[in-house]
């Protein structure tokens, strides 16, 4: 018995959405497109203001980074104000944590500053240790950080340009390799300004995970035009709907895993790849299933003209 009525209420609820969606695809479409506009109006603001489109940590831009071994439960942002107020520069830390327990083990702080020793002194002094032997200093020169960041940005232009070049010999056609590419670059673009809101700062492993989310995001949009011009028996809007039952429950599964995988896991290179996937994965709802589905409508509408 509630078997059929669970079935009976999610009929419902798709009949509702496909009568929702089916009134106002159109109008949905101004939703991305002015989210796009935003996201570059903030990164706009973040070159212009900072030389930079979204803040880099030490791994990207070169400086120090401290770890000091410690049990001591600090509150993180109030140390790293405190950190920064002294060392008048901004210092960036970490909690570590035990893998096993969970408990603390350490702190890590990233400097972009001169005065390490002067980091040394005061941080080991919060976390409650002034053993050399409890802390190891990494120095991370600028000038590869900055060859690093220039050979990452030119990867991902290079990995766009090659999709785009392998969509459009799959599908001949240009409209829809073009809707796929800018669906993709969309994504990534808005993923940077929720980062930059949020006050997330890229790293080497938010670059990994970038490089992710456009693979995410390109795949999406192959079922969904892949849906949209290969099955000629079903009409444009079934071929639509089929394709979003299938994108869905995809996303929706990967957001779940990493929402798991970021709630339960101790490590901050994870927590940072799931929290970036998570943001892109949501964006790229919007953008496939709204701007790239209303794309290929119009174009195929139009092409039976």
């Amino acid at each position: 018995m509630r078997k059929k009525y669970l079935k009976h209420w999610l009929l419902l609820i798709n009949m509702g959405f496909k009568s929702l969606y089916e009134k106002n695809w159109k109008r949905l479409m101004i939703v991305p497109i002015i989210f796009l506009i935003f996201s570059i109006f903030i990164l706009g603001s973040n070159y212009a203001s900072t030389g930079d489109f979204i803040e880099k940590d030490i791994s990207l831009k070169g400086g120090y980074l401290l770890t000091i071994e410690g049990s001591v439960k600090l509150d993180l942002e109030s140390t790293e104000e405190s950190l920064s107020e002294i060392m008048n520069d901004q210092v960036k830390m970490r909690k570590l944590s035990s893998l096993g327990s969970g408990g603390v083990v350490g702190y890590s702080f990233e400097y972009a500053g001169d005065d390490i020793d002067g980091l040394i002194d005061e941080a080991g002094q919060m976390v409650g240790t002034t053993d050399r032997e409890r802390m190891s200093i990494e120095e991370i020169s600028s000038a590869i950080s900055k060859r690093f960041w220039d050979g990452t940005i030119r990867a991902i232009l290079v990995a766009i340009a090659a999709m785009a070049g392998v969509v459009f010999l799959y599908f001949r056609k240009v409209v829809p390799a073009i809707g796929i590419v800018i669906s993709g670059i969309s994504n990534i673009i808005g993923t940077f300004a929720i980062m930059s809101l949020l006050g997330i700062s890229i790293s080497a492993s938010g670059i990994a995970a970038i490089l992710m989310l456009l693979g995410y995001s390109i795949d999406s949009n192959i079922v969904l035009t892949a849906r949209a011009l290969k099955r000629k028996e079903l009409s444009v809007k079934d071929r639509i709907y089929s394709a979003i039952k299938t994108g869905m429950t995809m996303s929706i599964t990967s957001i779940v895993a990493l929402t798991v995988l970021y709630i339960a896991s101790p490590a901050a290179i994870l927590k940072t790849i799931s929290l970036i996937l998570i943001i892109g994965l949501l964006l790229d709802l919007m953008f496939t299933w709204i701007q790239n589905a209303g794309i290929l409508r119009i174009y195929l509408r139009g092409a039976k003209k």
